[in-house]
């Protein structure tokens, strides 16, 4: 199975765009990642949803911490004026340098090892330098589950055909 067919097509990031405009395109394509281009279009980088919520809400002292947080930290949440404040952020406070990504006719498993490798859950599918998609973990859960229930269909209808003769 070729990523190809998994790929999900979404809208790219780019200078002079702000945080709320990579969360409007991450909502609306279910995907935690996009990348970023410059002005000709080349991927230079990527922005993902867990390193911005790392940059604006969660910072490493935090984290140290995450296991003695009791449920009532209201000094620490998020009020809406943060909220209105971090989305009005430049795109570029968040810019990541590593871009994971494969050939569009790459194989599943390949995938799957990179994004390990590079610890995310998505993968850019590039080609010849023109961004094809991106593929996540839940992607290709999804279309693992298809193609079980697919095989179950397959053997449900063999096993009634041999039944009827």
């Amino acid at each position: 199975m070729r990523l190809q067919r998994l790929a999900i097509m979404t809208g790219v990031i780019r200078r002079g765009m702000i945080l709320r405009d990579f969360f409007k395109e991450a909502v609306r394509c279910n995907v935690p990642g996009l990348p970023y281009v410059d002005d000709r279009d080349r991927i230079v980088g990527r922005i993902s949803i867990r390193d911005v919520y790392k940059h604006i809400a969660v910072p490493d002292s935090i984290l140290r911490l995450a296991d003695a947080m009791g449920d009532q930290t209201d000094r620490l949440d998020l009020p809406e004026m943060k909220v209105l404040e971090a989305l009005n952020m430049p795109v570029e406070d968040c810019l990541l340098g590593n871009i994971p990504s494969v050939s569009p006719s790459s194989a599943i498993v390949k995938a799957l090892a990179l994004m390990e490798v590079h610890n995310t859950s998505y993968i850019f599918l590039i080609e010849d330098g023109v961004y094809k998609g991106v593929v996540t973990r839940m992607v290709v859960a999804k279309r693992m589950l298809e193609c079980v229930m697919d095989l179950e269909r397959e053997q449900r209808l063999t096993h009634t055909g041999n039944e009827a003769k």
